[in-house]
């Protein structure tokens, strides 16, 4: 049976697609359809490794304040302002109130009253608002990055590592240490990045992040003792003093070109010197 019914989209259809499917998806009492579909585009050239203009080569090294370009560039990512109204009192007063409540429906075995399900919609409209408002400014971000550059280099960020809770010490700092890393959503942006790369014909890779911090940029030693707190990268055995997270995103991009054949980057064997506990 057909069935009709009205609905809102942003952009158009290409010309010539082929449907492979087409998914419903229900959020916050909202539906939103997704296409998935098989189209060719007259209008994108690929660039290959001969045409290449290596000036248009860049690292993107991903951190919770900055996103930080190779370079020299720092964009804000305003992180902790995109995500205030998740925190703010109002917020999790709401989320107290609502736990209490659970607690109290699973104890006593009764339905959900119409406050928890008003409140609950509340909690959700401040979620997609900023979840929304955060999407936005990485699609803007993304955009402009896949205009000026044709070869874009991420770290392979493994993120279910990076927020592992901390065993005895430091415990209190790194809870709040992993919720900003989760609320930046490290992985969401270079998925934005990668698409939209894929989609013009660019050049898009991910490399390994060990030691891209602690490694100097131009001789490639291994500074050690380099601590989270040290956001200038001094290095003892050449002076190169440098942004922490530019020098990282200028290991970054050399890994980029060396897989791609197109830069000569530090040997492999130096990035063995020590392990992390």
């Amino acid at each position: 049976m057909n069935t009709f019914f009205k609905m809102r989209y942003h952009r158009d259809l290409p010309n010539t697609y082929k449907f492979n499917q087409i998914t419903i998806i229900k959020n916050h009492n909202k539906y939103y359809l997704a296409f998935s579909i098989i189209y060719d585009e007259s209008n994108v050239s690929l660039i290959s490794s001969k045409d290449f203009d290596i000036k248009k080569a860049v690292d993107i090294d991903l951190n919770i304040n900055e996103i930080t370009l190779s370079s020299g560039e720092l964009i804000a990512t305003n992180s902790k302002l995109l995500s205030r109204a998740k925190y703010d009192l109002a917020f999790k007063r709401l989320q107290r109130k609502q736990s209490k409540r659970i607690l109290k429906i699973k104890k006593e075995k009764i339905k959900l009253s119409h406050n928890f399900k008003k409140t609950q919609l509340k909690l959700n409209k401040i979620y997609e608002k900023s979840s929304n408002i955060k999407k936005d400014s990485y699609h803007k971000i993304t955009s402009k990055l896949i205009q000026e550059f044709d070869l874009l280099a991420v770290e392979d960020l493994q993120i279910k590592n990076m927020s592992k809770r901390a065993k005895l010490k430091n415990i209190k700092a790194k809870s709040g240490l992993n919720k900003s890393i989760l609320n930046i959503s490290f992985y969401q942006f270079s998925q934005y990045l990668e698409y939209k790369a894929k989609h013009n014909g660019q050049f898009f890779i991910k490399v390994n992040p060990q030691y891209t911090s602690k490694t100097c940029s131009v001789c490639g030693n291994i500074k050690k003792n380099l601590m989270l707190k040290d956001r200038v990268y001094l290095c003892e055995k050449c002076g190169n003093t440098l942004h922490r997270d530019i020098n990282a995103a200028n290991n970054i991009l050399k890994r980029g070109l060396k897989s791609f054949g197109l830069g000569i980057s530090l040997e492999d064997y130096k990035l063995k010197a020590f392990r992390i506990s």
